[in-house]
């Protein structure tokens, strides 16, 4: 019998089902790695963008809608690391901190304004410096001696240019808050990469709500990745609280994440 112009046959609806079940299934996993990798060091949003990314959603819409499962996700991060690990809030400089917002929010309104193709060289450049620190590492995070002076306007303003890049790109803001916070208040590894999680989840609180009210959010992506990086997060937390090296692995995943996302950006 034929089909009617415009209708779907029972083999198509079959394999579209198909297709948005393998795609949730890879949402899932790309959380769990993002989580994984977010809350041993930083850029994990590479796995979440990158799974994205090759299910054919535009890098720059991917951008947007990982920020719910950012904010999840170090919200399991500080709750599993305060219980295994109690650190002192009191050691922060808060004024500074929160110019991340000023930042953030920045950041967050030229996410939205960007075009697909500017923001997919941006991208494709912060990618390509992540590479190449993980190919030739520098060990500037673990074994850094950059100090800033005790200055709360330059740490303020240091923190302001790391809200304003993690709103707007997020994919390796990690490691640049973990190196201010490290250079600012000369705090081991372990405190820095606890900070790190606070501070981040202070200034994605509003962008995710101002990437929500723009419909700049794929929401049913957003959950699964959601719970993945719940889920990665909270053992992950639980692994650092106990393994000072949990992030030697986490090199190798990466770089395989990042050379498949720039293959599919540029190639496909």
């Amino acid at each position: 019998m034929a089909t009617e112009p415009g209708s779907t046959t029972n083999t198509e609806a079959h394999s579209k089902s198909e297709v948005e079940w393998s795609n949730d299934i890879l949402f899932i996993i790309g959380g769990i790695l993002t989580g994984i990798v977010n809350t041993i060091s930083g850029s994990g949003t590479l796995f979440s963008m990158g799974v994205m990314t090759l299910t054919g959603i535009p890098l720059v819409m991917a951008n947007t809608t990982t920020r719910p499962g950012v904010f999840f996700q170090n919200l399991t991060g500080i709750l599993v690391l305060k219980k295994f690990n109690h650190f002192n809030l009191k050691q922060l400089q808060w004024p500074p901190i929160l110019a991340t917002l000023v930042g953030a929010m920045l950041g967050a309104w030229c996410a939205t304004v960007v075009s697909n193709a500017s923001f997919n060289l941006i991208a494709s450049v912060v990618m390509l410096g992540l590479l190449i620190t993980y190919i030739f590492p520098a060990k500037l995070i673990r074994k850094s001696k950059i100090k800033f002076p005790k200055s709360g306007l330059l740490i303020a303003l240091l923190l302001f240019l790391g809200g304003f890049y993690g709103g707007f790109v997020q994919i390796g803001v990690g490691i640049l808050i973990l190196v201010i916070l490290s250079g600012a208040y000369q705090m081991t590894y372990n405190e820095a990469n606890t900070y790190k999680l606070i501070v981040i989840l202070i200034y994605t609180v509003p962008t995710t709500l101002y990437f929500s009210l723009t419909d700049n959010i794929l929401w049913r992506p957003a959950i699964l990745l959601t719970v993945g990086q719940v889920i990665g997060a909270y053992g992950a937390a639980r692994f650092i609280s106990k393994n000072d090296k949990a992030h030697l692995w986490a090199k190798v995943i990466s770089i395989l994440m990042i050379v498949a996302t720039l293959v599919k950006v540029w190639f496909y």
